[in-house]
């Protein structure tokens, strides 16, 4: 049977066979330059992220080419995702049948939710993790953790701001913006001008209630009886309803046919909008405009009489738990929050997380700066959306009741105190997961109503 298996075999693998018993070792050389089944000569890491178009020629043409050539062992595909619930639900989907893609750069707000759901690395065990994270704001660094162990890195940081026509305001002989929402109300009423809330979302209609004395709950976020449907809240929401049947408040909310973005440096009508930083970053390199935005727009903290002012927003660096090739994520993760990498972001108009990167940024006299100091000092009084696994059905409770309230002429007391009874079954939810250690300092979800300084 042997003698008919070698017959079997073709000349050339006799031959080879027989050298290499004649020789007594291999004919190649050296066998460490063999390339063998499952050897890489580099490790791809595969990021999926939402940056803007201005944002992505950053990443993708300085930051990723910089890293690489630092990293010649790792590849980095950058793969460009649109930023909405589908792509919440997609993520959630390839996450858990451990699909690509390695890292994540998501909304901080998503982070507890897969986390929750173990579909992502914890990343305490990664070498130089806590000299990593002692380089990013703490507050940022906070809503990256669930229960006993942290599972992103905050890559950037943001906040709207209120961003003013500077011909209006010249013109009422207000040299500099209200930082009273109430003052600011009256100059909007008093000459005929309007604010541009532009929907009724939580991400742009919170700061405006917020703004009015409105609260969502208490400093712990573990309930909203008393606190949405409080007094307070009630007043600031039929205020807000007020201002918008009187036109002062975006009187195209519904209809959806103002472009507001144009209408504050080109017409008459807003005198103020409230947007994020890429307001600028994407219009100054439009060619579509043509006059000075810098000029013709002014932006501000967002004006407040209540405790704060806009909504944090950002973004986190995830790794899943489906990653191939651990180690290098990592490497490339710790390396996007590094000052000198943050300050490349920067040029995008893209908030730093490292503190030393943030510092440095406030006192630069780069073209980015000359708008983002309203944003940056604007990030002091903001609100910080808890990092609860419940938060989107949170939101989505929010945003049904603004609806009931602002196109189906809901009473507004009745919505909010109904609102506040369904939020109410997402803390008894929460209160039975296992968030916390037995020690309440060690809880998940800290105290989110903290300044960030």
């Amino acid at each position: 049977m042997k003698l008919r298996t070698l017959k079997a075999l073709p000349a050339a693998v006799i031959m080879v066979a027989a050298l290499g018993g004649c020789m007594g070792n291999s004919v190649i050389d050296d066998m460490s330059t063999v390339k063998r089944l499952g050897d890489e000569p580099q490790k791809r890491i595969v990021i999926w992220h939402t940056y803007s178009d201005e944002e992505t020629v950053v990443f993708e043409k300085e930051v990723i080419p910089k890293f690489e050539a630092e990293h010649p062992d790792i590849r980095i595909e950058s793969v460009r995702q649109t930023h909405n619930r589908e792509y919440h639900a997609a993520l959630l989907a390839r996450a858990s049948a451990g699909k690509t893609p390695d890292i994540i750069r998501m909304d901080y707000t998503w982070v507890s939710l897969f986390a929750q759901r173990n579909l992502l690395q914890p990343l305490e065990r990664f070498p130089e993790f806590g000299n990593v994270s002692r380089q990013l704001q703490g507050r940022m660094m906070e809503t990256n953790r669930y229960a006993d162990h942290t599972y992103g890195l905050p890559l950037n940081i943001t906040t709207k701001a209120a961003i003013y026509n500077e011909r209006l305001l010249s013109g009422l002989g207000v040299a500099e913006p209200p930082s009273s929402f109430s003052e600011l109300v009256k100059l909007a009423r008093d000459n005929g001008y309007a604010l541009g809330m532009s929907d009724v979302g939580m991400w742009n209609s919170l700061p405006y209630f917020m703004a009015l004395g409105g609260q969502l709950a208490d400093e712990d976020f573990t309930r909203t009886d008393g606190y949405l449907n409080s007094e307070r809240s009630i007043a600031a929401m039929k205020q807000l309803l007020g201002l918008y049947r009187e036109g002062v408040i975006n009187p195209w909310l519904l209809k959806g046919n103002a472009d507001l973005w144009r209408e504050v440096y080109d017409e008459d009508r807003f005198l103020m909008i409230d947007e994020g930083p890429w307001y600028y970053s994407i219009l100054l390199n439009s060619s579509g405009v043509e006059v000075d935005l810098l000029e013709r727009t002014k932006p501000a903290p967002f004006p407040t009489d209540g405790e704060y002012g806009s909504v944090i927003g950002g973004e986190s660096l995830v790794m899943t738990k489906g990653a191939r090739h651990k180690p290098e994520a990592w490497t490339f993760m710790s390396w996007l929050v590094k000052k000198e990498t943050q300050l490349t972001l920067l040029k995008a108009g893209l908030i730093p997380v490292n503190t030393e990167a943030f510092e440095e940024g406030r006192r630069s006299d780069s073209k980015a700066n000359r708008y983002l100091e309203a944003f940056m000092d604007g990030i002091q009084q903001a609100f910080y959306r808890p990092a609860i696994p419940q938060w989107n059905e949170v939101e989505k409770l929010y945003e049904a009741a603004m609806e009931d309230i602002f196109m189906r002429g809901s009473d507004v007391e009745t919505t909010l105190r109904e609102t506040s009874e369904k939020s109410t079954r997402c803390w008894q939810i929460r209160r039975k997961s296992r968030y916390c250690t037995n020690k309440v300092s060690s809880c998940h979800f800290r105290p989110v109503f903290r300044r960030l300084y």
